[in-house]
């Protein structure tokens, strides 16, 4: 086990190495123009609900999107499904799936976890730049995809590292790309003090029809405390920056928290977030709220959980995920 940790942790530096010539491809050459940027739609409703600041905090199967180092805290098979109703009709669908390596695998340690983003824009109608529609009403389709697959371990006991490959496809009508991305994130948590680090490089890739990937520096710290109220409760603080290494994206910083009530079992969960976007002024976009609740059903475990999120200037959106522990 160590000798495969020291490969993963070798392998995990030459990313690093590699970052510099990266961001010189993604940042040189282009107008700092974005393409797939449905890949920055946040899909989990736990995280989402604490204003999406879960780079550090990010312990189960949720962490794929967020850190990919975060599901090396995963100690039995998870399964997560969330459902966006997001603005205009569209609707964003995602399964995930974490699955621990030991005992099953012994000796190679570490967790392994995939998952499926899909965004559906539906049937839409062809039509003029005036707007209206052509070719007798006719109709097309529009959509994209995301697949996921990560590894994360334990590099001693209060490090763990992982690493993202992901496989992005969009199609409008007869026209589609795609390409692959990595992402590659950390986790430091000294002892236990309840304090978790985290640093997550997003979209390391190729350019695509001379555009790039959103492709973003997160940082995150989080801490958590138990018994704040009864012996069966603990509450968690987290705060995130997302620094883009693109021209036209700005810094956003995001805090959250999360209050658990725990009892003979069950789960009960209140969150809370706020976001901030600009370069300068860090203007709000808003208050986001969630909550959750979990329940122990002859050793699987389901948690229900649902954010109230702002959109900008799209509005507002209700987002749900069910996952199960087993």
């Amino acid at each position: 086990m160590r000798f495969l940790k020291k490969i993963f942790l070798i392998l995990f530096i030459f990313m690093g190495i590699g970052l510099t010539s990266v961001i010189q491809a993604q940042t040189a050459g282009n107008g700092g123009l974005n393409a797939f940027d449905f890949a920055q739609i946040s899909p989990y409703a736990r995280a989402i609900g604490m204003g999406g600041a879960y780079t550090a905090l990010g312990d189960d199967v949720g962490s794929v999107y967020y850190n990919p180092a975060g599901i090396a805290s995963v100690l039995t098979s998870e399964v997560n499904m969330t459902y966006l109703a997001l603005y205009q009709g569209l609707s964003y669908e995602t399964l995930a799936f974490a699955y621990p390596l030991e005992p099953a695998f012994h000796g190679f340690g570490g967790t392994f976890a995939v998952s499926v983003n899909m965004l559906q824009a539906g049937t839409l109608y062809r039509t003029n730049d005036a707007g209206v529609t052509v070719n007798g009403n006719s109709t097309f389709t529009a959509g994209d995809n995301l697949f996921t697959f990560t590894y994360a371990n334990h590099l001693g006991t209060d490090f763990q590292a992982g690493l993202s490959l992901k496989y992005i496809q969009q199609q409008i009508d007869v026209v589609s790309t795609s390409l692959l991305a990595v992402d590659a994130g950390a986790v430091f948590a000294p002892g236990n003090n309840g304090i978790r680090v985290g640093v997550d490089l997003k979209n390391m890739g190729d350019t695509s029809s001379g555009y790039s990937l959103p492709f973003v520096l997160n940082t995150g710290i989080s801490y958590r405390t138990y018994g704040l109220f009864t012996r069966q409760d603990d509450a968690a603080f987290s705060a995130d920056a997302s620094f883009p290494l693109q021209i036209q994206d700005s810094l956003a910083v995001n805090l959250g928290a999360e209050y658990n009530l725990k009892w003979v079992g069950s789960r009960f969960s209140l969150r809370a977030g706020y976001s901030f976007i600009g370069m300068t002024d860090l203007s709000g976009i808003g208050l986001s709220f969630g909550a959750g609740y979990g329940l122990d059903v002859g050793g699987v475990v389901l948690f229900l959980d649902y954010a109230f999120v702002p959109e900008d200037v799209f509005g507002s959106s209700n987002r749900f995920s069910l996952t199960t522990k087993f």
